[in-house]
């Protein structure tokens, strides 16, 4: 299964919903998902891709405003470092248990480093979410990283950012981002799939088949995929030619054909074998919709050809409607 960027979140809100909608049975059934981890865990990670997934488009910048602009995001250099003692001095006193790597620091130095704008916007969300999970922020208050050095970090942030952008246009494929922003994605997939895998045995233990139907990743990502719209396909059939426009058609279906040739002439008929010639058929009128299920369709077998019994080429509109 292929999944875009853009489409995780969405992804993981639906499965959400899903577990939600079964949340005390499947909870019991698998304590490791009980009450507080989806809260604390589970939600806090589609927010972090939700942050990273912006779209923001980036524009260019003349030399004056790129220095500028740079400086903003160097000044997040001594905060960054302030920040880093604070949670270490957190650690030692146990009260954030978060790993330093996880406020993501490495990252946002490296992108003030190579002034590189659109990892430093993904970099700054995922600290700053970071920084508000849990008790994080009330502990590194009491350590002395309070809430102006916090603003401080989004005051720089914002005066770089908007210097730079209108609105960043990220990468659809996951495999395209950063190690450190596929890891942040990653994350959250491997907690959906805990979860689905979760709903699905307790559905199994319970014979619920239409939940088994619905806990899977294939069922939740069509709910929240567009699917591609049916439409019209125009066939070129040369004169005294005919082709095999459908095998196999379902009895139900209903299946419209539009002459779109003025002067031109074909008919529609079943056959045996896509080779087999026409005989007889029903007349194709100029501009006029053929709206036939299969039984209405003169002649006999499962491939329906459309025959060109003029002497010019001609153009026929198809389409199907599932009954």
């Amino acid at each position: 299964m292929i999944m875009e960027l853009k489409d995780v979140v969405g992804f993981a809100n639906a499965t959400k919903s899903l577990l939600d909608a079964n949340g005390v049975a499947v909870k019991l059934y698998n304590t490791v998902i009980a009450d507080p981890w989806e809260t604390a865990t589970f939600v806090p990670q589609i927010a972090a891709v939700n942050a990273m997934s912006g779209t923001d488009t980036l524009i260019e910048l003349n030399a004056g405003d790129t220095k500028l602009r740079n400086g903003y995001m160097n000044n997040e250099q001594s905060i960054l470092t302030d920040l880093e003692f604070k949670i270490k001095v957190c650690r030692t006193a146990g009260t954030i248990t978060d790993s330093v790597a996880s406020f993501g620091l490495g990252a946002f130095r490296k992108s003030i480093n190579t002034h590189d704008i659109g990892a430093f916007h993904l970099a700054y969300n995922a600290t700053m979410l970071r920084i508000a999970a849990g008790g994080n922020t009330a502990a590194l208050n009491t350590a002395g990283f309070v809430g102006a050095d916090i603003t401080s970090i989004t005051t720089n942030h914002n005066l770089a950012w908007n210097m730079s952008t209108t609105q960043i246009t990220l990468k659809t494929q996951i495999h395209t981002l950063s190690v450190s922003n596929q890891a942040i994605v990653k994350t959250l997939l491997k907690t959906c799939a805990q979860v689905i895998g979760s709903i699905q045995a307790y559905a199994a233990k319970n014979k619920n088949k239409d939940l088994m139907k619905k806990a899977t990743a294939v069922a939740i990502l069509g709910t929240v995929t567009p699917k591609q719209a049916v439409e019209p396909v125009d066939r070129n059939i040369e004169p005294n030619q005919g082709i095999c426009w459908l095998k196999n058609p379902v009895a139900r279906d209903l299946n419209q054909l539009t002459l779109l040739t003025a002067g031109g002439s074909a008919t529609v008929c079943r056959v045996p074998t896509p080779t087999s010639p026409a005989v007889g058929g029903t007349p194709l009128v100029f501009n006029t919709m053929l709206s036939v299920k299969k039984a209405d369709i003169p002649g006999s077998g499962n491939c329906i050809k459309i025959t060109n019994t003029g002497a010019k080429k001609i153009k026929v509109r198809t389409f199907r409607v599932k009954g």
